[in-house]
């Protein structure tokens, strides 16, 4: 007798699972980590997951993975996010490549084997379905990320679990859709001049939100320390010691907005002493030649030279680039 199949092709135990797993990840939207973890949980209630993880292309052949997973690790060895090349001839380029499903059974594993190992790289797996990502692009499809799901025992993911792990894929790319379009709304009601969200990042936007994430880690910890105090927890001091190391933390991640690169430092020393006077000038109070001739004393085309020059030395166009360049520096302006 066959087995009975639901409109998709799925049998009743598959396609229960993914209505349930459809919810749960719409549910996660604006948490990606919550997002990705319970896409590879809902992903185990169907086959075997040993191992998972996610990755998005990004420019000169880099990917970023903010989520692996790798279930013969203990809490301590955490996989953390991390930013990694990829070669021409591994399975990110071939899935850039080919726009489809890589198994580990059409090649024994071979194309999975070339890459980067993650994870317990001690042990290999032994069976694998990598997919691509998509987001809708221009009326058609254009390939984002990968994800991949593993398993350290052979012979283990069939063609319904392949399936099933591209259907669960369109709801994450559902979930990530959704967020742009919101981000692009709020965009539309930004005051001009405010920034956009839809833009590329400064380092000082991204430093702000790992601020953001550091404060809330450390209110948990606080918390933590508050209820081992009163119970007399033998691991009071452990979690004072990690309290201490997150507030380290929140204090190197402003010194990197608070101090100037050595970049910016060159820069600044390529200056004369009196085109420094003038470059700051500029940045302080955006003043004219003729103010800052009348400032200086000198004539008005002897600062139109010194402007040329600096601009040149500090590698920008506009002299609203200057104070960009020097903004570490306009509260102690060197001479």
């Amino acid at each position: 007798m066959s087995v009975p199949r639901s409109r998709s092709g799925f049998s009743p135990e598959v396609a229960a699972a993914l209505s349930q797993a459809d919810r749960g990840i719409r549910a996660r939207m604006g948490d990606h980590y919550a997002l990705f973890d319970y896409w590879r949980f809902a992903m185990s209630t169907v086959c075997t997951v040993d191992a998972f993880y996610v990755g998005f292309y990004r420019d000169n052949r880099k990917i970023v993975y903010p989520y692996t997973f790798d279930v013969t690790l203990p809490v301590k060895q955490y996989v953390p996010p991390e930013v990694s090349g990829y070669g021409p001839k591994g399975q990110a380029a071939w899935i850039l490549r080919h726009r489809r499903a890589y198994t580990f059974a059409e090649d024994n594993g071979a194309l999975l084997h070339n890459g980067a190992a993650f994870g317990d790289e001690r042990r290999a797996s032994a069976d694998a379905v990598t997919i691509p990502l998509f987001e809708r692009r221009d009326g058609g499809l254009a390939v984002i990320g990968l994800a991949s799901m593993q398993s350290y025992k052979a012979g283990v993911y069939s063609g319904e679990h392949v399936r099933a792990f591209e259907w669960t894929a369109r709801s994450v790319a559902t979930v990530l859709a959704r967020e742009r379009e919101d981000a692009l709304d709020r965009d539309e009601l930004a005051v001009p001049g405010a920034g956009s969200e839809t833009g590329p990042p400064t380092v000082m936007d991204v430093v702000q939100d790992v601020s953001a994430i550091l404060a809330a880690l450390h209110a948990g910890i606080c918390e933590l320390e508050e209820a081992a105090a009163l119970e007399g927890s033998p691991l009071l001091g452990r979690v004072r010691r990690l309290r201490r190391r997150c507030e380290q933390g929140q204090t190197e991640t402003m010194d990197i907005i608070a101090r100037p690169s050595l970049h910016e430092e060159n820069l600044l020393n390529s200056l004369s002493s009196k085109e420094r006077e003038i470059a700051f000038l500029i940045a302080r109070g955006g003043m004219t030649n003729k103010e800052i001739a009348a400032r200086v004393f000198v004539t008005e085309s002897t600062i139109k030279g010194h402007v040329s020059r600096i601009l040149r030395k500090l590698g920008v166009e506009q002299r609203s680039g200057i104070a960009a360049r020097l903004g570490h520096f306009i509260e102690e302006p060197h001479r």
